[in-house]
């Protein structure tokens, strides 16, 4: 049985390996498109390797700009059915007008590297398009063709310099204008993946430099094709001039149009000086990353002041359409009982956001499907949430986050009540308080007195259904960074446990009597946590932290206290965690987490309960790092069963990994795919180890996970959860 599971080991990390190098052997026989190089590829090949070559160069030439754009957007609903109630929540989308017509002009600051500042002057249209529809184009349109990727890492691009990995190029043309000649450069992908793109990339002889792109992708749940053009003028000669996007949604049985049109009128432009980015130390203060401002944009409908601002006049197709509609005025309401029926459902299985002005409310929705979930040892479960938040001056903010879920196949309920007090934000400080019930577990007279039983018999831990004692705890915390990178949190908890059904199978002498207890303990923590260079960005007053190329540290202290408010428990608690997400480049990242921790000074009963080795009940989206740190496959009895632990967590993410191998076209689908490897020491379990693997996209992640206890077969299991709505 061991060799068996060792050479489905040996054959994952083989596909690894030879995905990882697509160059090589294997990778003749797995990538697309494959082929004797022609010479068109051959040309194609020599200029690309030219352009990849300055693109490190000309995307940070410019330090900053200024610019006035125009946008005319149009929007057409192709196909829709009862569903389109539901649609908008995937995309934008207006589905009371189905043919949507509107022009902006927005004042566009950018400062290097890639800080966005869009303020919004004027609109006009026969419907004013909401926020979400007013960045969509935006969306695409922050973009720096020479970067690697774009989109937030979401698109490899074709100047990467890994690029000849994932694309061929080929000469298609060559253009002579005047003294300038023009090579278009065809790019296919060799994968099929949401990751990379297709289109023809125009390249400007001898400087290298991009004269125009057009390109066709698929990003979230759009189709899109992007056209855009760049200045020829020495003054702008990297800045677009205009761009047209083209957008296809098509989600549950119904298709949307959008088509954007934009033009950019430079007013100032700062080019960086030779040398000077090697030389300088780069900021770690990254504020105005990306920004929109649009909270009060004036309705101007004066046909002159659009004349002026126009690159290009109106069709008449699209003259037609303004006069149709003015600006939309609300519909009669459809008083028929599907209406009303859908406007019912709609209330209950969607989630809700509600914005007004300081004030937000997120509701999960009562009956959305997508808070379901699945896991093999948790079975399916089912979860609330909402989310409230209240922002006074100085950004200082008041927020609610109840929670309550159920896990079926143990028939719990768990709840969370908690609130915070940001009171210092660009400090991080806020002072927080909740309350709620954790895992059900045992004592250390129970541990101790079965792990006598497990040296000197058969005796089959698990088979005792070992749920005791019911948690309900209560905590307030302070946390606030000292300084950048480094925080520290104190607080104080009082944890109430009291006795649950009796086990059906008889665990011992002595047993019995011990779970007839309840036990209450009080414990002061202290905690540091530090990232090195960890960089941050400043959304007024209040300070998020971004990303650091440094490891987190964390350490945290606990003592119980007896005597206090019925507290007995009277011993400490010391845990310590490093984790780290380490980008690989072109969408590839390793995470690790190691943790370890320990009970000391144990002068009374108390409960295994830790910090960072505990059991998740409910499956996590894929933007959290907890789904990869933690144990999917590891029995419920074991995170009380020790008085110490070390543990060991690894996930490796790609977008090209064992689907290539075995469903090259389902690649197109799916956005990134996972291996796990984590390994558990416990006195009592000296060897445990899981490894898995996952694939997700933007509606939902699939994982598998196989357990090893000694090397020998433990068990397999899986976990779901949808993206959507999280």
């Amino acid at each position: 049985m061991l060799k068996k599971y060792f050479y489905i080991i040996i054959l994952l990390f083989t596909a690894v390996n030879a995905l990882a190098d697509p160059d090589g052997s294997y990778g003749n026989l797995l990538l697309l498109g494959r082929s004797p190089k022609t010479v068109s590829s051959q040309q194609g090949d020599s200029i690309m390797r030219k352009v990849i070559e300055q693109a490190d160069k000309y995307k940070t030439v410019v330090s900053r700009y200024e610019a006035e754009i125009y946008i005319k957007g149009k929007t057409e609903i192709l196909k829709q059915n009862i569903l389109m109630r539901f649609a908008h929540h995937l995309f934008p989308v207006d589905r009371k007008n189905k043919d949507m017509i509107f022009e902006m002009v927005s004042h566009s600051k950018f400062n290097a590297p890639n800080n966005y500042l869009h303020s919004f002057e004027a609109i006009n249209g026969n419907s004013i398009p909401n926020g979400a529809k007013q960045q969509e184009v935006l969306t695409f349109l922050n973009l720096n063709v020479y970067s690697p990727t774009i989109y937030n890492e979401g698109i490899i691009m074709p100047v990467a310099h890994e690029a000849f990995k994932y694309y061929n190029f080929n000469l298609k043309s060559i253009e002579t204008t005047g003294d300038l000649k023009i090579y278009q450069i065809r790019f296919m992908p060799k994968l099929w993946s949401q990751k990379l793109i297709c289109g023809d990339l125009y390249i400007t002889d001898k400087d290298w430099h991009i004269d125009k792109i057009d390109l066709n992708g698929r990003f979230s749940f759009a189709e899109f094709n992007l056209v855009m053009t760049f200045g020829r003028d020495y003054r702008h000669f990297i800045l677009p001039q205009k761009a047209d996007l083209f957008l296809r949604y098509h989600v549950l049985g119904n298709a949307i149009a959008s088509y954007y049109h934009t033009s950019f009128k430079y007013e100032a432009v700062e080019w960086v000086e030779e040398d000077y980015e090697d030389k300088k130390h780069h900021s770690l203060d990254l504020t105005g990353y990306y920004q929109l401002s649009s909270d009060t944009i004036p309705i101007i409908s004066d046909s002159s002041y659009w004349k002026n601002k126009r690159d290009i006049p109106l069709t008449q197709e699209e003259e037609t359409k303004y006069e149709k509609t003015s600006i939309r005025t609300t519909q009669a309401n459809d008083t028929s009982n599907i209406r009303k029926y859908l406007k019912i459902t709609e209330r209950l299985t969607n989630t809700i956001n509600m914005d007004y002005k300081t004030t937000r409310l997120k509701y999960s929705g009562i009956l959305n499907p997508f808070q379901l979930g699945y896991s093999g040892r948790n079975g399916i479960t089912y979860r609330q949430q909402l989310r409230f938040s209240k922002t006074f001056k100085k950004d200082r903010q008041l927020r609610f986050r109840p929670e309550v879920g159920f896990v079926f196949k143990r028939k719990e309920l768990f709840f969370k009540f908690e609130g915070d007090w940001e009171y210092l934000p660009e400090k991080q400080g806020a002072l927080s308080l909740s309350l709620g019930n954790t895992n059900q577990g045992y004592s250390s007279k129970i541990m101790n007195e079965i792990n006598e039983q497990l040296k000197d018999s058969t005796f089959n831990f698990e088979n005792l259904d070992l749920e005791y004692f019911k948690h309900y705890y209560i905590e307030l915390k302070n946390q606030i960074e000292l300084f950048n990178g480094f925080q520290m949190t104190t607080g104080i908890s009082y944890h109430r446990r009291i006795p649950t059904r009796k086990s059906a199978i008889d665990p011992g002498d002595g047993v019995t009597e011990i779970i007839n207890e309840n036990y209450h303990d009080f414990i002061p923590t202290i905690g540091f946590s530090y990232t090195p260079r960890q960089y941050y960005w400043m959304d007024g007053y209040r300070k998020e932290y971004l990303y650091s190329y440094y490891p987190t540290i964390s350490i945290e202290f606990g003592r119980a206290i007896p005597g206090v408010w019925k507290s007995s428990g009277n011993y400490g608690r010391v845990e310590a965690d490093i984790h780290q997400s380490i980008y690989l480049g072109l969408s590839r990242r390793f995470n690790y987490h190691i943790s370890g921790g320990l009970y000391t000074a144990q002068k009374s009963t108390y409960f295994a309960d830790y910090r960072y080795f505990t059991r998740h009940n409910f499956p996590e989206s894929w933007g959290g790092d907890d789904f990869g740190g933690v144990f999917h496959q590891l029995g419920s009895v074991w995170f009380n069963a020790s008085d110490k632990y070390v543990q060991a967590h690894a996930m490796y993410e790609s977008p090209f990994m064992l689907f290539q191998l075995f469903k090259p076209e389902a690649t197109k689908h799916i956005i990134s795919e996972r291996f796990y490897l984590s390994q558990l020491w416990m006195p009592v379990k000296p060897s445990y180890t899981e490894i898995g693997y996952g694939f997700g996209n933007h509606i939902f992640n699939v994982a598998a996970f196989i357990g090893f206890d000694k090397l020998k077969y433990d068990g397999i299991g899986f976990k779901f959860a949808f993206e959507l709505f999280q």
